[in-house]
């Protein structure tokens, strides 16, 4: 029996993966109610209002990239998995101390903030908003949570 190309040790080739990871993108963006192009329009519009914003992605609950709008070299599927994991923990976090329900959770480092905010829609989606130490994090957090208001009324609308 012939093992798949992944667990022999050979490399996978730069093809192969941008099927894998095409036909993974392509299998969130075509989940029933998500308009990806009205979704990556917000995304471009708060990434021109405010140059600071290095990425800005929506991902679903479960981990998976629907659209992003970045300057990063990143890999969307392992950071919208990461992302909502921090902000579930986040949230987790905020119920076991009986606090009000967590709006959002922040990441600080001397490089760059990050924003994550629960997006309410038919199932609940991550934004993730990510910018360098030159942005400040309040500007930071008011430019994710006013995307995350017009994410909202586009998916909700």
């Amino acid at each position: 029996m012939a093992l798949p190309a992944h667990t022999t040790g050979r490399p996978l080739s730069s093809s192969t993966i941008a099927q894998l990871v095409g036909s993974s993108t392509a299998h969130a963006a075509a989940r029933p109610g998500h308009d990806t192009a009205a979704i990556k329009a917000v995304l471009a519009q708060a990434r021109q209002r405010e140059p600071g914003l290095s990425l800005l992605m929506l991902s679903t609950a479960d981990g998976r990239a629907i659209a992003e709008d970045s300057s990063l070299p990143i890999d969307g599927r392992r950071l919208a998995a990461m992302a909502n994991s921090f902000l579930t923990l986040g949230e987790t976090v905020s119920r076991e101390l009986a606090l009000d329900k967590a709006e959002y959770a922040t990441i600080c480092t001397p490089l760059g903030n990050v924003v994550l905010i629960r997006i309410l829609a038919d199932s609940p989606l991550t934004l993730t908003a990510v910018a360098d130490s030159a942005l400040n994090l309040a500007v930071l957090l008011f430019h994710a949570r006013e995307c995350g208001a017009r994410l909202g009324a586009v998916l909700n609308g």
